[in-house]
């Protein structure tokens, strides 16, 4: 009875607020079509140079396009093939040094200015040359794991562009599709007008979709593009509502308020498709929940402690008792979904009391007191529980500290104070070079987001090695080989791999559950 009275008042609140915003699908012309997207938090800003997290990249990557696109329409690949975008094709030298990108004659961005040789200068200019007038310092935050890789970007012609890397990585081009600053093309033109700072709020770039309008905390409106390039959105409108809280998103799609949410709640799951809706799910996501350990913590130096805290994690009762199947327990850092990923590896078993002996062993027979950084990110709020019942069921007890979203994307990236011992955050990507933007040395902040500063000389030289070895077979085994280093050292604990639940109504048709942390909105239509 308190759920469903909880649930009714949660849809109450939604319909009134949807009154006062205008309400969303009013503003659709007649005999156009809307999609409604209900997502679990707010995006950052629109940004793409200077903006982070995959909620934020559902957004701008329905607007903003690089030289290559990873495909997103085969549900079944392990990992998203490489496409043509801004580039019609490309070359990488024998030495892995140089690319040459032949760009994609024609194209306009959505203010109608074209697209060519000079706008690709002007945006490496903006987040890649310190020299240049138009670098924004801002953006070396969010593009570092991939600006660091170049030595030099020149226009060769009024329709290719050649870009000289410092050291070969096989991953580069990849690296440059993923959602922790995106090295995207944005209308120089609009940057002039509306400043580093306006761009946020006025967004331009040459996607299957234009930005109209975003209201924080209550919508981000998108529109068709007509004039795009290639294949045309089906659908006329997109509107992406945030609704932190899990039972106003489930309430709105039974109303028909959404037509599609994020992160149902894991114990509604089974009633709402039996109910007609339709879930899907991907378990090549690139998606891992983990926690970073502040190697600055005063007991979490001791390898010890770090290792307890890891043993302490009871990962099967959590994919079981919370998750309903839409994830599996993790214990490495390589990404599901990417070419170096082993299902099979396994770094500490559940074991509370060996953990229980380790801390003794520590010094901490009777435990500790830690603080811990978290997200207030509606479903996270129950793993994050489980989290601090295991680690107090061995003495650990747990002093949670919960941020607004896009708030602690701020904290979180800044590194954890002395007195923080763990936060959290689920990330991951298609490149298994991504376990270096959170475990490198030189990735601490300010440079990075290792946020809790984990180093470990050997593992970045591995890394450094895995990026510039052709042959994806010995790759592997070189970040294999990174990734135990890795758990030996206790350094993080990763706990489970998302399977990207997303619940869509029966007349929503066309969507494809990619394996990647969002999802093309272009190819979905809404059925008569």
């Amino acid at each position: 009875m308190q759920l469903k009275l909880t649930a009714f008042l949660s849809a109450v609140i939604f319909n009134i607020g949807m009154m006062f915003s205008g309400g969303i699908i009013g503003q659709a012309k007649a005999g156009e079509s809307t999609l409604i997207f209900g997502h679990s938090a707010d995006t950052d800003i629109l940004d793409p140079h200077a903006t982070g997290g995959w909620i934020t990249y559902e957004v701008t990557y329905q607007m903003f396009e690089g030289f290559v696109k990873e495909d997103l329409s085969d549900p079944n690949a392990k990992t998203p093939k490489l496409i043509p975008a801004l580039a019609t094709s490309w070359d990488i030298s024998e030495d892995g040094l140089v690319y040459t990108f032949r760009l994609r004659e024609g194209v306009k961005f959505h203010d109608g200015t074209a697209f060519d040789a000079d706008a690709v200068m002007y945006n490496f200019d903006r987040f890649w040359n310190k020299e240049s007038p138009r670098f924004y310092e801002k953006t070396q935050g969010f593009v570092a794991a991939y600006v660091t890789w170049i030595e030099d970007v020149k226009k060769v012609d009024d329709m290719t562009v050649q870009i000289r890397l410092n050291a070969p990585n096989y991953e580069w081009i990849r690296s440059g599709l993923q959602s922790w600053g995106q090295p995207l093309m944005i209308s120089p033109a609009a940057i002039e007008k509306y400043g580093n700072e306006g761009i946020a709020l006025n967004p331009i770039g040459t996607g299957p979709f234009k930005f109209v309008e975003r209201e924080q905390g209550v919508k981000t409106v998108l529109e068709k593009n007509d004039e795009y390039w290639g294949r045309k959105a089906k659908v006329d409108r997109v509107i992406i509502r945030p609704l932190g809280d899990p039972a106003t998103r489930v309430n709105a799609l039974r109303t028909g308020e959404i037509d599609m949410m994020r992160n149902p709640p894991w114990d509604d799951i089974e009633d709402l498709v039996a109910d007609g809706f339709k879930l899907t799910t991907n378990q090549n996501v690139p998606y891992i929940w983990f926690v970073h350990l502040n190697h600055k913590h005063p007991i979490l130096k001791d390898l010890k402690v770090r290792k307890a805290m890891n043993m302490a994690i009871d990962r099967e009762g959590l994919v079981k008792e919370v998750m309903a199947g839409t994830a599996k327990a993790e214990y490495g850092m390589l990404s599901p979904g990417t070419f170096a990923y082993d299902p099979d590896f396994k770094s500490y078993d559940y074991d509370p009391e060996g953990a229980k002996a380790l801390l003794a062993e520590a010094g901490y027979p009777n435990g500790f007191e830690i603080n811990f950084d978290t997200a207030q990110y509606g479903l996270g709020d129950v793993v994050t529980q489980w989290l601090a019942r295991d680690l107090e069921k061995i003495g650990i007890k747990v002093n949670m500290k919960k941020y607004e979203w896009v708030t602690y994307m701020g904290v979180w990236a800044s590194g954890m104070e002395e007195d923080v011992a763990m936060n959290e955050i689920g990330w991951g990507m298609t490149v298994p070079s991504w376990v270096g933007i959170v475990s490198r040395c030189s990735s601490q902040p300010p440079n990075g987001v290792n946020s809790g500063f984990y180093c470990n000389e050997k593992v970045d030289e591995l890394l450094k090695q895995a990026v510039a070895t052709k042959d994806k077979d010995q790759a592997r085994q070189i970040y294999q080989q990174a990734n135990r280093i890795i758990m030996d050292d206790a350094a993080f604990i990763p706990f489970l791999d998302d399977f990207q639940p997303i619940l869509t109504a029966d007349y929503v048709k066309g969507f494809v559950n990619p394996p990647e942390d969002w999802v093309d909105l272009s190819t979905v239509y809404i059925e008569d």
